[in-house]
């Protein structure tokens, strides 16, 4: 059924808009302290451009190890509901009934930590990703001249959500499996034996499985993120 093409889709969707608001928050702030501190070390050159990338791909990574604290309770929920079995008619066979039951659930079951698991994998991946990602705009911006016109924005922010994703894809399936796992009985110990039985299992491409669709959503997505985030910008700039 078409439902099922939307499953786990609600709570990630009320809570996307909170999240790009710690993330770029954040993300400025770092941005910010990095520079200042540039200044401080280096008093006797005004020109601060030299450590601009190197910033910004740091600014990126804490901005990314701060969001996993909100983002993993946020994954787990949308995993488990995602792969629980179940139709529309039969809901008495599925184990949650929808992201407040789930959190409830594991929250009995296994405390507040519990939401909380795939929290270190989720950590390796946002880190990386989250500094390629916002390096990879500027890069981008820079090369283009600037965020003047709407189709320069949306290219660089497609282009920096397609590389994160592809640097971190394998990442991704591993925090996949691990997250929808029965925390109950969990079939994974960890990382390296999710890696090890998922390779086992489905060889070497499942750690690419997805990839064509996650870049074609990436690009769209992050090409308005960063439209909405430019945007944002300016409108507080005028004010």
């Amino acid at each position: 059924q078409l439902y099922g093409f939307y499953k786990g889709m609600g709570f990630p969707l009320l809570t996307a808009g909170a999240l790009n608001s710690i993330f770029f928050g954040v993300y400025g702030n770092c941005l910010r302290a990095l520079e200042n501190c540039c200044k401080r070390h280096d008093p006797g050159n005004s020109d601060i451009s030299k450590y601009w990338y190197t910033n910004v791909f740091m600014a990126g990574v804490g901005a990314g190890i701060v969001q996993v604290a909100f983002a993993t309770p946020i994954e787990l929920v949308k995993i488990q509901l995602q792969s629980q079995t179940g139709t529309w008619e039969k809901q008495h066979i599925r184990k949650h009934v929808g992201p407040i039951n789930c959190i409830l659930h594991i929250v009995n079951e296994h405390g507040l930590r519990g939401l909380y698991h795939g929290s270190h994998i989720m950590l390796y991946r946002d880190s990386l990703s989250s500094g390629l990602y916002v390096l990879t705009y500027a890069v981008c911006l820079d090369l283009l001249h600037g965020p003047q016109h709407v189709w320069t924005v949306i290219f660089a922010g497609g282009i920096a959500g397609v590389i994160s994703w592809a640097s971190i894809m394998p990442l991704d399936v591993i925090k996949s499996r691990i997250q929808a796992d029965d925390l109950a009985n969990p079939e994974y110990k960890g990382i390296v034996d999710c890696t090890i039985k998922s390779f086992r299992k489905d060889g070497l491409h499942v750690f690419g499985r997805g990839f064509v669709m996650c870049s074609f959503r990436s690009f769209l997505v992050n090409a308005a993120t960063f439209l909405g985030y430019e945007w944002s910008l300016r409108f507080c700039q005028d004010m």
